[in-house]
């Protein structure tokens, strides 16, 4: 397809035109909808349904109607996939009068690990994506079947050595932090697990690396006989370690925590012994829960109380998080535990426009009559000087409207920022999910606006580089263009993205 030389332009809508914007749940709710959310307690619900078609609304107005129903004596709480849905169902519920807790999975998890084992030492900040994939992957259950047939691990111990008799043993703890080094330090059970995940070589080894890095001696730890504390500390003030290759030493990995669970409670069975109490919830609701790994769900849905409620959605669509795979909604159902439920899926759209719907779908489904409008550019800059005038047009004739750029990879956003900074754009990079409504330009990526929905949306790098045509991709996309509640704008450098021209 020909390059585009027409400069971008929106088409905003006019002020006195634009009718308020319902929240998720200031909202008349279809009779799909009320059944779903009238289901007696207990029942377990898995709610499905395209992008923008009210999933999130019924779990919300689910999780309400079964805490006022129970006196508001309900230890519930709500899971969401990133922090921007934090900051969005929080308040959501306190409108509907609503006092529960909005986690993200990871700070679920943490809370829970941090209760249930003793002395686990700082959560690291930035897990390796190919570390990510191996730790959530469901092949590891096979490891972690093998590691839970021997004695707890000591750190640094070699398992082959004989044993000491003298060293102490505790016959009432059924797992260690010394179990991770043993588990996630294995060449050979690496390798395994990689192979049955199809994972390339190089994930173990940056799995073996980091569990190095990890489970060595941090250098103020080291070089603790130093009594001068002021020479332990780096000339910006920082410590010594941050910011360096053994910056991350002495760390826990969030993804580790489903780990220790599932081991610990694999462990406990086999000693004839109950495992690990964890703090249990009568209410538990997980949006999203196509992202969830498998030891992930499972430690969710040992977290319901017996008799307890869940309500799940999701779309499998929209699963973007490359770290992870989905093996379809039984098997979601089965590891949080629910396996007998309720189904209902959802088949009306209330956020986005039929074109924007019509554009969603071809991509989603893989159309060959797709053929949207993607203007082209002989480099960034160039893009970025033509986007910002189309910007301040923009937000000049419509002040309230709320506006995202939506990027595929984390550098390109970076960039984009600084470019359109230059270029006099009132803009902010947004990684933390901390979305303003309206007013400022926000750069991101596709997996912080998951759930979010915003005026227009420009996908800025819609090229074939950075969007193959390949099934991540789709699903990326299609996430990136069912957050429009108006119009969708595609622009890139070099040769469009299959996906959108053919």
């Amino acid at each position: 397809m020909p390059r585009t030389e027409r400069p971008l332009v929106f088409a905003p809508r006019l002020p006195a035109a634009r009718r308020r914007v319902p929240s998720l749940v200031d909202v008349t709710l279809d009779p799909t909808q009320k059944a779903a959310i009238e289901l007696p307690a207990g029942r377990a619900l898995l709610v499905l349904g395209e992008a923008g078609h009210g999933k999130t609304t019924v779990l919300l107005h689910r999780v309400a109607r079964l805490w006022r129903a129970s006196g508001k004596a309900l230890r519930a709480a709500v899971v969401v996939p990133t922090e921007g849905l934090v900051r969005l169902v929080q308040p959501l519920l306190r409108g509907l009068g609503v006092d529960v807790e909005v986690w993200t999975f990871d700070r679920f998890a943490a809370k829970q690990a941090r209760r249930s084992f003793r002395r686990l030492p700082r959560e690291s900040d930035a897990t390796p994506a190919s570390v990510m994939r191996l730790k959530r992957s469901a092949a590891l259950r096979l490891a972690i079947e093998e590691i839970a047939a021997r004695a707890p691990g000591v750190i640094d111990d070699d398992v082959d050595a004989r044993r000491r008799t003298a060293r102490p043993r505790r016959a009432e703890r059924h797992v260690s932090r010394g179990d991770l080094q043993h588990l996630f330090g294995d060449r050979a059970l690496m390798t395994r697990v990689a192979r049955a995940a199809s994972l390339p070589g190089i994930v173990v080894e940056d799995v073996l690396e980091r569990t190095r890095v990890q489970f060595g001696v941090t250098t103020e730890r080291e070089w603790s006989h130093v009594t001068d504390r002021a020479r332990l500390v780096a000339v910006d003030g920082r410590a010594i370690d941050e910011g360096t290759a053994t910056g991350h030493a002495w760390t826990v990995d969030a993804e580790d925590y489903p780990v220790l669970f599932e081991l610990e409670r694999m462990r406990a069975l086999r000693a004839g012994a109950a495992p690990a109490p964890l703090r249990a919830f009568d209410l538990l609701a997980i949006d999203e829960a196509q992202e969830l790994a498998p030891l992930e769900l499972s430690l969710l849905g040992r977290s319901l109380a017996a008799g307890g409620s869940l309500v799940v959605s999701g779309d499998a669509d929209q699963h973007t998080d490359e770290t992870s795979s989905f093996h379809g909604w039984d098997a979601v159902m089965r590891e949080l535990g629910g396996g007998d439920h309720a189904t209902t899926t959802l088949e009306i759209g209330y956020r986005c426009p039929p074109a924007v719907v019509s554009v969603a779908r071809a991509v989603r489904d893989g159309s060959r009559d797709v053929d949207e409008d993607v203007r082209s550019f002989d480099d960034e800059r160039a893009l970025a000087a033509d986007l910002g005038r189309a910007l301040k047009t923009l937000l000049r004739r419509d002040r309230r409207a709320s506006v995202v750029v939506v990027c595929r990879l984390p550098m390109t956003a970076r960039r984009l920022a600084t470019l359109l900074g230059l270029a006099g754009v009132p803009a902010r990079l947004v990684f933390d999910g901390r979305f303003l409504p309206r007013g400022l330009v926000q750069i991101t990526v596709v997996g912080e606006v998951k759930g979010l929905e915003f005026d227009y949306v420009v996908v800025p790098d819609a090229s074939a580089r950075d969007w193959p045509d390949e099934p991540a991709a789709r699903r990326a996309m299609y996430v990136a263009i069912t957050r429009a509640r108006h119009e969708v704008v595609f622009a890139c450098t070099g040769a469009p993205s299959p996906l959108l021209s053919r």
